[in-house]
């Protein structure tokens, strides 16, 4: 991206475009026109995408919102003539994991009828996507006494501390995993829970990857398209503010209890 005539010497060097059924694709953030020129300058018949010049492309697209990133992406592929499906990430473990996952839960005194909620209530420190504690013990109390469920906080090492104070303030017995899993187990242990309550955060995604219907509490300053499973059924995504960047004290206190609350109920009736 910093020589464009260099790159064109390189890519017409392996002549991509003559004779061939060749597909480029090319992902650099906002740098489309350095891409769009690049494509012409090296002999591309065939230009798809999203750009600002539309009258270079022979199929020019727009970025529909209302889609994930992934589905946007998707139609790249359809443009060029070839059917898609929904796609979803996904995670694959053994049944060694599988096993492992079941011991934790027993441990903690899960009963082999009761539903199982994952709890994902903190985020890198560097990323203000935080949720109030006092609201995440409410939105824990409500599960249990409607559904009678079991809690399960994950997270990483660095914040089971965190973990444990909000812990505290619970009058009943919950399972705090953070830390103590390889990836693998986290997400058998997620594929046996009925529900999830997450930030936009890491473990967010491996519960997506694994189907786990999901709460998910967006911050006002980030676009959920950009990382949130964006028109899927299975997801609630919560977002009732939008700012261009995070102020130092940004909580996402715009997402209430209540409407957490209702998320859940309307996801355990699915």
């Amino acid at each position: 991206m910093k020589d464009l005539k260099g790159a064109v010497r390189a890519l017409r060097a392996q002549h991509p475009f003559r004779g061939g059924d060749y597909a480029a694709l090319t992902s650099t953030g906002n740098e489309r026109t350095k891409v769009l020129a690049q494509a012409v300058l090296c002999g591309a018949a065939t230009r798809v995408g999203f750009t600002v010049l539309p009258q270079l492309y022979r199929v020019p697209l727009e970025f529909d919102w209302a889609q994930s990133q992934i589905a946007n992406n998707l139609r790249i592929v359809e443009a060029l003539g070839h059917r898609t499906g929904a796609f979803e990430p996904q995670i694959f473990f053994s049944e060694v994991d599988r096993a492992a996952a079941q011991e934790i839960l027993a441990a903690g005194g899960v009963r082999a009828d009761q539903p199982v909620a994952i709890f994902v209530t903190q985020t890198s420190v560097t990323q203000r996507k935080g949720w109030r504690e006092e609201r995440f013990q409410r939105a824990a109390s409500f599960l249990v006494e409607r559904y009678g469920a079991h809690i399960v906080f994950v997270g990483t090492a660095a914040e089971s501390a965190a973990i444990e104070q909000l812990r505290g303030g619970l009058p009943f017995a919950t399972t705090n995993v953070a830390g103590k899993t390889k990836l693998p187990v986290l997400a058998a242990l997620m594929s046996f829970a009925r529900i999830g309550l997450t930030l936009d955060t890491g473990p967010m995604h491996i519960g997506r990857a694994v189907g786990l219907p999901m709460v998910i509490i967006a911050p006002a300053w980030s676009p959920p398209v950009e990382w949130l499973p964006v028109g899927d059924p299975r997801f609630r995504i919560l977002k009732n503010a939008d700012m261009p960047v995070a102020t130092p004290d940004y909580i996402i206190d715009e997402v209430s209890v209540e409407e957490v609350n209702t998320a859940l109920m309307e996801l355990m009736g699915r």
